[in-house]
């Protein structure tokens, strides 16, 4: 063995053995890893998962906290007999970890790829909970369109990814890649094992693309970041070709990705670019993800070697700056335009940086800002939405409050990026210049917890990019709706870019009542007032529009802000500056502006509101668990489950993708012999069709508990609020609760038919 290679492992596990107490030495850890860098540089090993295996300590504490809680969460495999035995699809938690949204639009793309791998404190954390946890403490990303990829990363062996990521990411048409790794001597250890020979190793690859396949995620990044014997190269190579054909007999638009680490010898020797090294590796996968210490000579002889493959080519960019070209941070631009020029991809590794740094001044305004570098050198490569119905309610999976339709139904913090919808550009275009600013804020919502607040002066006139689009409408007729709460003097009006033939024009959606000023020689802009009766929905104000446009594609959908009355001359002017120029302005911090306006939800579908069928849930049953804490309370635990009577198809492709579940309690008055019955009280959020009810806090004064369903379709009209699933209180007795007990099962005294 070469000395150099024999002294680095000494001081691997030297790292290893006293990583605890530097971990509480956040000065230690610094020098320490000046002191790596600088030895990588002579090696060329990869310091990203040694040092990152610091900050894991936290994340190993809270998932041992965590083991006992009945609340469903996302979890990793950690041993081959976990994923040979099928342990998790045979598990009882397996119906909560599905992901409930589709990749219904992806088309593999040419150019160079945005790909994002998610490294954040070691994995599963707040997003871990699948019904979503309490508090809005987490970390979100709401960039979506400028991300091709979206990677879930962990130290674990298997590592699925939870749910909400799938569903997030899915909404904006991006795939979800969960990560299979070994490392170091454990590694070489399980690699022995999973290539014992040939039908072993395929056997554990189609228990990978089982995984995929049931978790509704879309592929793999496979790390093997150890030394791997001669004598099972063969094999490792057959089970990458073995894993890509399972995910391709299962999926239209697979994706297995290869870590570069592992040379064709089998030696750990990161190339940091592709070569003839591990060039193979590449052949037998959807592209090679590259360890980060590249220069941009690397990065040509990448696209040489790759030929009409190298957007399948992700220069890695590592956002700590751990020995990563660039510098990582704030100067990971610097990476992505050098792997640009050469029309190579590029992988963003652990944009968690933002937040697990606390950025300044906020994790608000600190992510907006980073990534807006980013879109100043990777500008966005595809669309959306692609297809109709299109819905948003601007929620980016977390908020003060739970809305549903413009009514609070909870003033819980809560945290569930299951319940992220489509996220905005939000790019603008003002006059005066600066007169305009546009954020995301949780003062309100029309659903969900957030809605967008765009603040103004009292002369402004502006657009707001929301989404570049290519939305074909085939019918004749489609509908529009969307809900604003007007703070102050400043009004909106939703504008659509058209394309029919050759022919490009803006339609306005403007309020019945609006003053707009429309030059009669202007042939490019079309005003549509909304339908005569405008809907209220708590605070705001819902207004539809009926467009009959014939066969078109929507490109472009705008906001248009405006003080007084709306000129559409200007407008236009505006809208031609918008369209040529590269970037416009970002908002990315708050001014005082007096005048404000919020967008609460925007629908696009052929089909009419009303005329949309709802679901009838029929309950399944379970059993309950009571605690008696004390003299005037006790708790249940349960879980629900039920199933649709009726599935809903329609014209739209609209599918049910969300339900809220709440409880309502019946109590004796006092006094009397009447049952006074509470208020419906929301419990939470669930995407699959079960939900597990924790701790719920039932007086003694309560007779019975009636839970009720309310399923949500994707383009955000709920359904009715089901029959009740009744749980008979008084047929439990005191003498049989206690802590843990089972001591009945739910009588279910009514059912939704």
């Amino acid at each position: 063995m070469d000395p150099l290679y024999r002294m680095y492992v000494a001081l691997r596990a030297r790292l290893l053995q006293r990583r605890r107490i530097r971990w509480f030495l956040v000065e230690a850890r610094r020098r320490v890893y000046a002191i790596w860098a600088v030895w990588g540089r002579l090696i060329g090993f990869c310091p990203c998962c040694s040092v990152r295996s610091i900050q894991e300590a936290p994340a190993m504490v809270e998932s041992a906290a965590d083991s006992g809680t009945r609340a469903p969460a996302a979890q990793p495999i950690k041993s081959l007999e976990e994923l040979s035995d099928r342990t998790l699809l045979l598990s009882p938690k397996h119906e909560f970890l599905k992901s409930s949204v589709p990749l219904t639009v992806n088309f593999r793309s040419k150019r160079p790829q945005l790909l994002v791998c998610h490294d954040f404190k070691g994995g599963y954390q707040e997003d871990k909970w699948v019904q979503g946890k309490e508090g809005m403490e987490g970390y979100v990303l709401w960039h979506w369109h400028l991300v091709d990829v979206f990677v879930y990363f962990s130290h674990s062996l298997v590592t699925i990814p939870p749910p909400g990521w799938i569903n997030a990411a899915h909404k904006h048409g991006v795939p979800v890649l969960g990560t299979f790794i070994t490392e170091w001597a454990h590694g070489a250890s399980v690699c022995r094992s999973l290539l014992a020979s040939a039908e072993i190793c395929c056997m554990y690859a189609s228990r990978l693309a089982e995984l995929a396949f049931e978790f509704g995620f879309d592929g793999w990044l496979i790390n093997i970041e150890n030394e791997v014997d001669m004598k099972d190269l063969p094999r490792l190579h057959l089970f990458v070709q073995h894993l890509r054909q399972c995910m391709q007999s299962q999926s239209p638009n697979p994706l297995v990705i290869w870590y570069d680490a592992v040379t064709e010898e089998g030696r750990l020797d990161w190339q940091n670019c592709l070569n003839e090294k591990n060039r193979f590796f590449f052949g037998d996968s959807d592209g090679l993800f590259t360890n980060y210490s590249w220069s941009e000579y690397m990065a040509e002889s990448s696209a040489n070697v790759a030929g009409e493959r190298a957007p399948e080519v992700y220069m890695g960019v590592d956002v700590f700056g751990r020995n990563t070209f660039g510098g990582g941070g704030w100067n990971c631009n610097k990476a992505l335009k050098v792997a640009r020029k050469a029309k190579v991809s590029a992988a963003l590794f652990a944009p968690g940086w933002v937040f697990e740094t606390n950025q300044p001044p906020s994790f608000e305004v600190a992510q907006t800002r980073w990534w807006k570098t980013i879109q100043d050198c990777w500008p966005v490569g595809r669309f959306s939405p692609m297809r109709l119905p299109f819905f948003t309610d601007f929620n980016r999976g977390c908020g003060a409050r739970v809305s549903v339709e413009g009514n609070v139904v909870s003033t819980q913090p809560w945290f569930n990026l299951s319940c992220q919808n489509m996220q905005p550009i939000l790019k603008v275009t003002a006059q005066p210049q600066n007169s305009l600013e546009v954020n995301m804020s949780h003062e309100a919502a029309y659903g969900g917890g957030s809605c967008l607040r765009i603040s103004g002066s009292e002369d402004t006139l502006g657009l707001v990019l929301l989404y570049e689009s290519y939305v074909p409408v085939k019918g004749n007729r489609f509908h529009v709706s969307h809900s604003v709460l007007e703070l102050d003097n400043l009004n909106i009006c939703l504008a659509l870019h058209v394309q029919m033939d050759s022919s490009r024009f803006l339609v306005l959606l403007a309020d019945e009542e609006a003053f707009i000023d429309v030059p009669p020689n202007l042939q490019s802009c079309v005003v549509k007032r909304s339908e005569p009766i405008s809907e209220s929905s708590g605070m705001w104000l819902v207004r539809k529009h009926i467009l009959e446009l014939g066969a078109c594609t929507i490109t472009q959908i705008h906001a248009a802000v405006y003080s007084h009355e709306l000129d559409v001359q200007k407008l236009m002017s505006l809208f031609e500056d918008n369209d040529n120029q590269i970037t416009s302005k970002l908002s990315t911090q708050e001014n005082n502006f007096l005048n404000k306006v919020l967008l609460g939800h925007l629908r696009i579908s052929t089909e009419p509101e009303h005329d949309r069928d709802l679901p009838k849930i029929v309950f399944e049953g379970c059993q309950s668990e009571w605690t008696q804490l004390s003299e005037t309370s006790k708790s249940v635990s349960l879980t629900l489950r039920w199933g649709l009577l009726q599935s809903h198809v329609s014209n739209g492709n609209c599918q049910w993708v969300q339900y809220h579940v709440y409880v309502t309690k019946d109590e004796d008055s006092r006094g009397s012999s009447s049952v006074s019955r509470s208020d419906p009280e929301f419990l939470g959020v669930a995407v699959s069709q079960a939900f597990v009810v924790q701790d719920l806090l039932v007086p003694n004064s309560c007779n019975t508990l009636n839970f009720h369903v309310q399923a949500h379709c994707a383009c955000g009209l709920p359904g009715v609020l089901s029959p009740a699933c009744s749980v008979d209180v008084s047929r439990s007795t005191h003498q049989d609760w206690g802590s843990g007990s089972d001591p009945s099962q739910l009588l279910l005294s009514e059912h939704a038919v």
